[in-house]
């Protein structure tokens, strides 16, 4: 009841005055201290406490923290990203990463053939690119051994060859009539953008001058390793 000694302005002025007093309470309390959406033990729902946020599922487990001591994140289920995720360089490491290199390993062998003197391929074979990978480091090293069948002196050539690219070689003398020799290449190489199938193999041999004829003791080997990344 407004005091009639003090008329109504006293009266209005101590009214505000009190509003601004509450106002100025409430604007400085911790609003959030312990707020949620109704969630209860068992239940799902959002709270939130001065440890940090808490996200509970269906059963009432706690799925996802957000803690306020340090900012950091803790999540119990997937996390889906529609976007790019950007994290320091060597934050994360091989071993929090499944499968984050596989290998592939070919051996080919091949005995009694002919050599003509176009590149011709003597041995090969091929290592299956395993799925969700879509880079290779891969090493062939190739060799071979031949007699050589004419009678002039010749010389033998052998490349290694990775998915139709050729490496460098050096030959191999042999006499005439029965002479024999061996060469032998290695070729590195590094691919990107693959998916599935497969990376082809194979040792290129050829003569310099005349066609040697097949011979049991004309041999050629392709030893391969594939290290596959994501």
């Amino acid at each position: 009841m407004p005091n009639g000694n003090l008329g109504p302005d006293y009266q209005l002025a101590m009214r505000l005055s009190n509003i601004e007093r509450q106002l100025l309470a409430l604007a400085t309390s911790p609003l959030l201290l312990n707020a949620s959406t109704g969630q209860t033990p068992g239940q799902p729902g959002l709270s939130t406490d001065i440890n940090g946020l808490h996200l509970f599922n269906p059963s009432g487990v706690e799925d996802i923290t957000l803690a306020t001591a340090d900012g950091s994140a803790n999540f119990n289920g997937n996390v889906n990203i529609n976007g790019n995720l950007s994290v320091p360089n060597g934050s994360i490491s091989n071993t929090a990463l499944q499968n984050p290199a596989s290998t592939g390993q070919l051996s080919a062998a091949a005995t009694n053939f002919a050599i003509p003197t176009t590149p011709t391929t003597v041995a090969s074979g091929t290592i299956s690119i395993p799925a969700g990978y879509t880079q290779a480091v891969v090493t062939l090293n190739v060799s071979a051994g031949a007699v050589n069948s004419t009678a002039s002196a010749d010389f033998l050539y052998i490349q290694a060859v990775i998915n139709g690219s050729a490496a460098n070689t050096m030959p191999g003398y042999a006499g005439p009539t029965g002479g024999w020799a061996w060469a032998g290449s290695t070729k590195t190489a590094v691919l990107t953008g693959l998916s599935g199938g497969s990376i082809s193999l194979s040792a290129l041999a050829q003569t310099q001058t005349g066609t040697w004829g097949a011979n049991t003791s004309n041999r050629a080997y392709c030893e391969a390793t594939a290290i596959f990344l994501r």
